[in-house]
């Protein structure tokens, strides 16, 4: 007798939280990419806001100072609230809070309906517009597809 113990099979792993689905991972990138887009513009728009007033004011020569400079802190305070919205959504469909996927709905849902709303005002969508309303449809697809859905249900 050689003395050897017989092979004892392997532990099983211990049984964790399900992976994140596809589905559900494809909607946090896309909300954050959605954020940082929106963020940045928001940001270069602050501080570019004298020459995006002048190029808008030589676009429109009815228009005046303050219209313009409405227009820009519209522009930008939209900006930070959907890119906060949408950074917080991210954030928290990571950490399988069902909250944080209905709030990426809402969030995409709104924003997209109004850039192509305003979109359809001015009379053509521009590239910037397209992007943001092709984002907005994926990530709300992928927020509510069922496995997406089941997952943050199933929140231990």
């Amino acid at each position: 007798m050689s003395g050897a113990r017989p092979a004892q099979p392997p532990a099983s792993p211990a049984p964790g939280p399900p992976a994140m689905p596809p589905s559900a991972r494809v909607s946090v990138v896309l909300l954050a990419v959605l954020a940082a887009l929106l963020l940045t513009s928001a940001l270069l728009t602050w501080g570019g806001r004298t020459g995006v007033v002048e190029q808008y004011l030589r676009s429109r020569p009815d228009a005046t100072r303050a219209d313009a400079d409405r227009l820009v802190l519209l522009n930008v305070v939209q900006g930070l609230v959907f890119g906060v919205l949408a950074a917080l959504s991210a954030w928290s469909l990571a950490r399988r809070r069902a909250w944080g996927r209905w709030a990426g709905v809402a969030t995409c849902a709104v924003l997209g309906l109004l850039t192509v709303w305003l979109s359809v005002g001015v009379g053509g969508i521009a590239v910037t517009s397209l992007l943001l309303v092709v984002l907005c449809v994926g990530a709300v697809s992928s927020l509510l597809a069922g496995a997406t859905a089941s997952w943050t249900r199933s929140r231990g």
